[in-house]
C-alpha cells in the first residue's frame, strides 16, 4: 500500500495538487452546508460578472444535487425552478420539476411553474466515458440544447450560463452564442479542475 501511494503521487505533482485542492472544496462545501464542490464555480463566476439578481425569475437546469440552488437561496432569491432528469432532494425555496428540460411537455411545466424567465443556469454534462471526444460531444451538445432554449425564452436583457467542454462541438457553441445573443464570454473558473476541459459562456439577449 505504501510503495502504491507513492507511486501514484510521484507521477505527476501536477495532479497531486489538483486532488489536494479538489478535496479542500469537497470539505469546504461540505462545512458549509452545499451539496457539492460545484456551488465554488457560481459564486466565483457571479463575483466576476454580477449576472445574478435577486429580483429574477432564475430556471436552474441540471440542479441535482442542489449546491446551485443552495447558493441561490442563501443568496437570498426567491424565484427558482430546478429541473434535472436526476432525483433531487427537496430545498426550500426551490421548486424542482424531473425530466429532460428538451421534452416539450417539460418545457409546458416550467413555463407554467416559473412564467417569465430571466436568467438560465446551467451545470448539465453527462457522465464521462474516458474517451474524451465522446464525452465532449455528449455535453457540449446538451449546451447547444440549452443556448437553444434560451434564445427562444429569454427576452432582451435576460442571462444565460451553461458549462460546456473544450473539444467537439464548442466552436459550434461559441458560433452560436455569437450569432444569436447580444454578448457572449467564456469563462474558467478557478474552482474547476485545472486538468480539466470544463469552460463556461456567459450569453446576454
Amino acid at each position: 500500500m505504501v510503495k502504491f501511494k507513492k507511486k501514484s503521487l510521484s507521477g505527476s505533482s501536477k495532479r497531486w495538487i489538483q486532488r489536494h485542492h479538489n478535496d479542500d472544496l469537497v470539505l469546504k462545501a461540505k462545512s458549509l452546508g452545499f451539496r457539492s464542490r460545484a456551488v465554488f464555480k457560481l459564486d466565483e463566476i457571479d463575483k466576476k460578472i454580477k449576472f445574478l439578481k435577486k429580483k429574477d425569475n432564475i430556471l436552474d437546469l441540471g440542479a441535482s444535487p442542489g449546491s446551485w440552488s443552495q447558493f441561490l437561496v442563501k443568496k437570498g432569491f426567491k424565484n427558482i425552478l430546478a429541473v434535472d432528469i436526476l432525483n433531487m432532494d427537496p430545498i426550500s425555496e426551490v421548486i424542482f420539476i424531473a425530466g429532460d428540460f428538451t421534452e416539450e411537455k417539460i418545457q409546458e411545466k416550467i413555463k407554467k411553474k416559473l412564467g417569465k424567465i430571466d436568467t438560465i443556469i446551467s451545470d448539465i454534462a453527462v457522465n464521462t466515458t474516458g474517451n474524451k471526444g465522446l464525452d465532449s460531444f455528449k455535453t457540449n451538445s446538451i449546451t447547444l440544447d440549452v443556448l437553444s432554449f434560451a434564445n427562444q425564452n429569454l427576452s432582451n436583457g435576460s442571462n444565460v450560463l451553461c458549462k460546456f467542454f473544450n473539444g467537439e462541438l464548442d466552436k459550434n457553441i461559441i458560433d452560436y452564442a455569437k450569432n444569436n445573443f447580444s454578448k457572449s464570454k467564456i469563462i474558467k473558473p478557478k474552482a474547476s479542475r485545472q486538468g480539466s476541459k470544463e469552460m463556461y459562456i456567459y450569453c446576454c439577449k
